[in-house]
């Protein structure tokens, strides 16, 4: 191992230390929006007759038996096990029914129609305010101490994300701590049409071309003062990308039919949910232009990594005199992977709002093909497996079993994509969709 990869181990043990286990209560006849419940060494009962003092009393749900369940935590804070007391209903984990489990950050967790989120939580994490990013978890309160850190910087800044995560928003919100007193200007490269593209990002002269009447400065000189924000960079015509890099590098444009370069004063953003990188290795995308623009990353997180902001966010689009949600609705919320972020769940908030209207409750039949996980929509493997890799691929792993795996392997990929048939990129991808980081298992397992 290396110096540097040592360091990152050790970095990401410390990060881990100072984490504690916490209960996140999201929902229990109603949304809650109240402080996580910090998990001390020893038991903590549930039940709707548990003492208070050292328990969770949830009198007012009457699917939850006497004493419905136990969290038991190590004196190490390190381990949290839920124990089903033969409740009369049973407890169930991400929607599955367990009798007794170890969670992992980010379970799911129902006790009769209360619902609680599993937390690793670090009691000394930092969060501002910041315009437009809302949220409670923790991937959002890191979010906002990262656009405020660095909104004043003059660096340019790439924007990493899925489609729906919100990354025009992100622009908008380092614009608005960036002290800059000039615009906000969004661009979306993919409608730009090729042929135009040139004129419309810098400019043009009077008469330049058929149909310039008038001259145009351009969105770079648009932007002056203030912020451009380069949307979908990634899907910039490759003729283009050279000419980009001059701009960006020089602070200067020149105009379709001038000969003389023009300065401009805008901080630039860009944003993407390809893999630039893997296109500079395919030679789509040219590597230079990448390193200016990434002069400093922020990944956007997905929706499923912050399953506790998927309530909140749907109720503020339901609006206020939208009924009640089922608790069985709630359970098919929480668990959805949202592939498609806050955009699809827009989408559901406004099918709900419209064919719930009415009614006494929102049940899930009403979005029944929405959130319907379909195998097709799925991530694709690489490539075509081989016959060996079909006949030693085994079924999708839960998030419990794939936290395992990668605890086994110490978060070696590769050897996790063997033990399961399956490619490396693919045990990435189920990474994602279940809100794990490889690095907090990279110093842990068989050496």
């Amino acid at each position: 191992m290396s110096t540097e990869q040592t360091l990152d181990a050790q970095s990401a043990r410390k990060k881990r230390d100072r984490r504690r286990p916490h209960l996140v209560p999201l929902f229990s006849g109603g949304i809650l929006d109240v402080a996580p419940i910090a998990l001390a060494p020893g038991e903590l009962p549930v039940g709707r007759e548990v003492d208070t003092e050292r328990g969770i009393r949830l009198v007012d749900d009457g699917l939850v038996s006497r004493l419905h369940a136990v969290f038991s935590v190590d004196a190490g804070r390190t381990r949290v096990q839920l124990v089903d007391k033969e409740s009369r209903n049973g407890v169930f984990v991400n929607g599955r029914k367990v009798e007794k489990q170890f969670l992992v950050d980010g379970d799911l967790i129902r006790l009769g129609d209360t619902f609680f989120l599993m937390r690793q939580l670090d009691p000394a994490a930092s969060d501002v305010a910041c315009k437009g990013l809302l949220g409670k978890a923790p991937t959002m309160k890191k979010l906002r101490t990262t656009i405020v850190q660095i909104g004043g910087a003059a660096a340019t800044v790439l924007l990493l994300g899925e489609s729906g995560t919100g990354k025009e928003v992100a622009a908008r919100a380092l614009h608005a701590v960036s002290g800059r007193s000039g615009p906000f200007v969004a661009v979306n490269c993919t409608a730009i049409p090729e042929s135009l593209a040139e004129s419309q990002l810098f400019g043009h002269k009077q008469g330049a071309f058929t149909g310039a009447n008038r001259s145009a400065p351009g969105f770079f000189r648009a932007a002056d003062g203030g912020t451009l924000f380069l949307d979908e960079v990634g899907d910039l015509a490759l003729n283009l990308q050279p000419k980009l890099l001059r701009a960006l590098e020089e602070r200067c444009v020149v105009p379709v039919g001038e000969t003389r370069p023009v300065r401009f004063d805008a901080r630039i953003v860009a944003a993407t949910n390809l893999d630039l990188e893997e296109m500079v290795a395919a030679k789509t995308f040219r590597g230079d232009l990448y390193a200016r623009l990434a002069q400093l990353k922020v990944d956007l997180p997905s929706l499923r990594r912050r399953r506790e902001d998927t309530l909140l966010l749907l109720a503020a689009h339901l609006g206020e005199h939208a009924p009640p949600m089922a608790p069985d609705l709630v359970e098919a919320l929480l668990v959805y992977p949202w592939p498609h972020n806050v955009r699809e769940l827009i989408a559901v908030a406004t099918e709900l709002r419209v064919r719930g209207a009415g009614l006494d409750e929102l049940v899930p039949e009403l979005v029944t093909a929405r959130l319907r996980v379909r195998e097709t929509t799925l991530p694709a493997l690489d490539a075509p497996p081989s016959v060996t890799q079909v006949a030693l691929k085994k079924p999708i792993p839960g998030k419990a079993d794939l936290e395992g795996l990668l605890q086994l392997h110490g978060g070696n990929l590769s050897h996790v994509a063997r033990d399961v048939g399956r490619s490396r990129m693919q045990v990435y991808r189920w990474m994602e969709r279940y809100g794990l980081d490889v690095t907090d298992y990279r110093d842990s397992g068989p050496s």
